[in-house]
């Protein structure tokens, strides 16, 4: 019974910036659990290779090319899922960015693109894919904040600010659209080792400052989070939205 809550068979999930990373990691462990997974990324190459590795766990998958800023592109690509798989049950609306500086030295146009790649493509993605979502009354939705979208960090106001309007977006749609049986939550990682964050984390200051903050004592992995997003995309979350989840290995309660 336990162990049945878990299983996402035959199940459609769409796991946006999934062409490497965090949204990699989580997209396979959902085809793990045994849903049928489309990825999306701006970069094909990435997401087909994705999708090849999905495969391999003997369910479907759909690598689509997407700019999730864009509103053209969103529609596309859920006209893409819908016409392959018929429906989407599940959206992990991961793509994000990171840049520093502060208030004073960061540029009005890179303020924009923060908001833009942080909240404006969750924006698109949980409105045009909760369109379908309302239409069949029920769905998971997944977004992906931070530990800083709530606790902030020294010279990332326009990061914080961003992860921090995902946050209450979640918790907004989470209310809006839970009398058609859709639960909406989020996931709040701290720091973790991806391509993006590799380079800086072999400067050994850096990364010992990181960790100092971190009760486990360690960055996490792309794969921590596997647990939790098969948790919120089963059934073995249905009584459970608006919540944000930090995987951070105890960066938010210090």
């Amino acid at each position: 019974m336990c162990v049945e809550l878990f299983n996402l068979h035959d199940k459609v999930a769409l796991v946006t910036g999934a062409g490497k990373g965090l949204g990699k990691s989580m997209a396979l462990a959902l085809s793990e659990s045994g849903a049928h997974v489309a990825v999306a990324s701006r970069t094909f190459s990435d997401v087909e290779e994705t999708a090849q590795e999905i495969e391999g766990n003997g369910v479907k998958s759909l690598p689509i090319a997407a700019d999730v800023t864009k509103p053209e592109d969103v529609t596309k690509m859920v006209e893409m899922v819908l016409s392959k798989f018929k429906t989407i049950d599940i959206l992990v609306s991961n793509v994000g960015a990171f840049i520093g500086g502060s208030i004073q030295d960061i540029s009005l146009d890179d303020w924009h693109k923060m908001i833009e790649i942080n909240l404006t493509s969750t924006y698109l993605c949980v409105k045009t894919v909760g369109k379908h979502m309302l239409d069949k009354k029920c769905g998971k939705i997944i977004t992906m904040s931070s530990a800083l979208g709530i606790f902030g960090a020294n010279r990332s106001s326009a990061y914080c600010s961003g992860k921090g309007g995902v946050i209450q977006l979640t918790k907004a749609l989470a209310i809006e659209w839970a009398k058609y049986n859709i639960n909406v939550n989020s996931i709040a990682p701290y720091s973790m080792e991806t391509e993006t964050t590799r380079e800086m984390l072999k400067d050994e200051k850096i990364k010992q400052a990181i960790i100092s903050k971190i009760p486990l004592q360690r960055i996490g992995q792309p794969s921590d989070l596997s647990g939790t997003v098969v948790f919120l995309a089963s059934k073995a979350s249905d009584y459970i939205t608006g919540q944000v989840i930090f995987v951070d290995g105890g960066f938010s309660v210090q």
